[in-house]
């Protein structure tokens, strides 16, 4: 099936669409009764427009000159690292929360990492080995980390195995028990700050480690490139509750075997800009071209590509 909103490829039955996060039709309940219409969910805040280009902008840290590219959504000061966020009618704020994590690989350490990873599963055998590396990267990249929490009532069926007589004999038979429940968790999800960078968003449930932030300071870059983002805070929140959507939904499917219906109602909270220290890392296996990216700060992947199968 498609998407109802973003015309996206969606599995079947899916509650909400992996991509956009739009809610899909519901299915029928058990019994041929259509289930209940589900409450109305929290309205996504709307992505904010393109601010316009001030004519002249001063860094409220340093005082320095800022040449924020059209689009600029958060621009990050090239001589005290001080971010500031700019607002649709041009203005501009400096961002308080603005914290980094530290990077504690190498070139060769965060390439190890990836070929651990690429050589992780049973029918994967030395793909690391067998593939070309390409390009490997250091970018301090800018995340939005939104507190999240949500609450989904959800209802299902799930199947059930039971001994019954029948003929003078005792059969196993299945029978489906209606099921009515309710989820409710709270994370702090990151949203990558680029646009361009979708790759970059972290795979779902993944979680940076954050115990050991500090306030952002260029110095400790070690002079490595400090992206500036385009994706706003609020824009932000509203992908967050779509991540939340879809993380709900995942979680009441693990609940039962058929999902009919789910409400989930995601509350989003002012979060803080991080830059994380993240390993870009290109490689080919069998002339594919993928990629793997690794949080600097624990060697941990972030998000990737690697073969289903490789024996050979």
């Amino acid at each position: 099936m498609f998407c109802n909103q973003c015309g996206g490829r969606v599995a079947d039955g899916s509650v909400f669409c992996n991509l956009c996060g739009a809610r899909q039709g519901v299915v029928p309940a058990a019994g041929g009764q259509p289930a209940p219409p589900p409450m109305p969910a929290a309205p996504a805040q709307p992505a904010a427009a393109p601010p316009p280009l001030p004519q002249s902008l001063k860094c409220n840290s340093c005082g320095s000159s800022l040449q924020p590219s059209s689009g600029t959504a958060i621009v990050v000061c090239e001589y005290c690292g001080a971010a500031t966020a700019m607002a649709a009618s041009g203005a501009a704020e400096a961002i308080q929360k603005h914290y980094m994590l530290g990077n504690n690989l190498n070139n060769d350490t965060a390439t190890n990492a990836g070929g651990q990873w690429l050589n992780k599963g049973l029918f994967r055998r030395k793909v690391a080995e067998r593939s070309e590396l390409g390009q490997v990267v250091l970018k301090y990249v800018p995340y939005w980390i939104v507190p999240t929490s949500v609450v989904a009532d959800f209802s299902g069926t799930k199947n059930v195995s039971k001994s019954v007589m029948q003929n003078g004999q005792w059969t196993s038979v299945t029978e489906q028990i209606p099921v009515r429940d309710r989820i409710q968790f709270s994370q702090n999800l990151p949203v990558v700050a680029v646009r361009g960078y979708t790759q970059y968003q972290p795979k779902e449930g993944f979680q940076f480690q954050l115990q050991g932030k500090v306030d952002f300071d260029k110095r400790a870059t070690g002079g490595v490139e400090v992206q500036n983002g385009d994706v706003s805070e609020a824009e932000a929140k509203g992908t967050a509750g779509s991540f939340a959507n879809s993380l709900a939904e995942q979680q009441a499917r693990k609940r039962v075997d058929n999902l009919q219906s789910i409400n989930a109602n995601p509350m989003t909270y002012d979060g803080e800009l991080v830059h994380i220290p993240v390993w870009f890392m290109q490689y080919a296996h069998k002339g594919k071209q993928m990629f793997i990216l690794i949080d600097g700060s624990t060697g941990q992947v972030i998000n990737g590509e690697r073969p289903s199968f490789s024996l050979w």
